[in-house]
């Protein structure tokens, strides 16, 4: 095993420059005065350690934004458990052959880009859509748009709830189903006593893995709102401290570094619940 370890150098390298170096930065930035950088030339300008950036913390802006992302996240996830549960519980039970093909109806949109997926939901919930044109009715949510964001936050990330609750109830040993059967217990007593506890990793990670992108995106309000600060979320408002005219490193470092805190947080909770991995597919 020792000779395949030289094939994994390229990854680390990448990770080093990609993730690694970003990250060092941004805590340089989150704990400093740094007024100005370069990306192209590094060059950074009035740099001193303080710890005033954590005053950024109780910025009104900051909590609002934060509070609204949860809120909107936690609805969309809501939403997509009670969407995909059923779906995945129905391809799982299902006599078809080959379930994968099933599952590829949902796989298919992801390999497209995120963003024209987004623009496109986006769209058929608009005026004058491809439901107005072509079957003479009109879905427009553009004067709700709280309810359009978590709308297309919920459509955007369903597929991350249903693989991992399909896996677990696809490895779900089907001896406790007949057990369950034969001690008298219906089909509904079943679904509550047997599957739904059985199923609870996939659960538990579908959550993580659909709230977790929701309440920290960007592109889904920027998109959805147009930038309407009314509705601002956390992702979209430290995307503004770095792409202002005159950038706010330290502000949208000290926010980017609670959020990874959390983030890795949510990470080591799932890695705790589903300890062997049992909800990958």
């Amino acid at each position: 095993m020792t000779r395949f370890k030289k094939m994994s150098i390229p990854y680390l390298v990448w990770m080093i420059i990609f993730t690694g170096l970003p990250l060092l930065f941004m805590m340089l930035f989150a704990f400093s005065t740094v007024e100005s950088f370069s990306a192209y030339t590094f060059e950074i300008s009035d740099f001193r350690f303080t710890a005033n950036n954590f005053q950024y913390l109780v910025d009104s802006a900051f909590i609002n934004s934060f509070f609204r992302s949860l809120y909107y996240a936690a609805i969309a996830t809501i939403l997509s458990l009670l969407l995909g549960y059923p779906i995945a519980y129905f391809i799982s039970r299902s006599n078809f052959r080959n379930k994968y093909l099933i599952l590829l109806i949902f796989i298919m949109p992801m390999w497209t880009n995120m963003l024209l997926r987004i623009q496109t939901i986006n769209n058929l919930l608009s005026e004058n859509s491809f439901f107005t044109n072509v079957l003479n009715f009109t879905i427009d949510l553009s004067d709700a748009k709280g309810l359009k964001i978590i709308l297309v936050m919920t459509l955007v990330y369903l597929p991350f709830m249903i693989f991992p609750i399909y896996t677990v109830l696809e490895k779900m040993d089907k001896s406790l189903f007949e057990a369950s059967n034969d001690l008298g217990a219906g089909s509904i007593k079943t679904f509550f006593k047997v599957t739904l506890p059985n199923s609870a990793k996939g659960i538990y990670s579908g959550i993580m893995m659909v709230f977790l992108p929701a309440a920290m995106g960007f592109t889904i309000p920027k998109v959805v709102t147009k930038e309407d600060p009314n509705y601002s979320m956390v992702g979209l408002l430290i995307e503004r401290q770095f792409k202002h005219s005159t950038p706010f490193f330290n502000t949208g470092s000290m926010w980017s570094l609670i959020i990874i805190i959390l983030v890795l947080g949510s990470l080591y909770v799932i890695s705790k619940v589903d300890e062997d991995g049992e909800t990958l597919l």
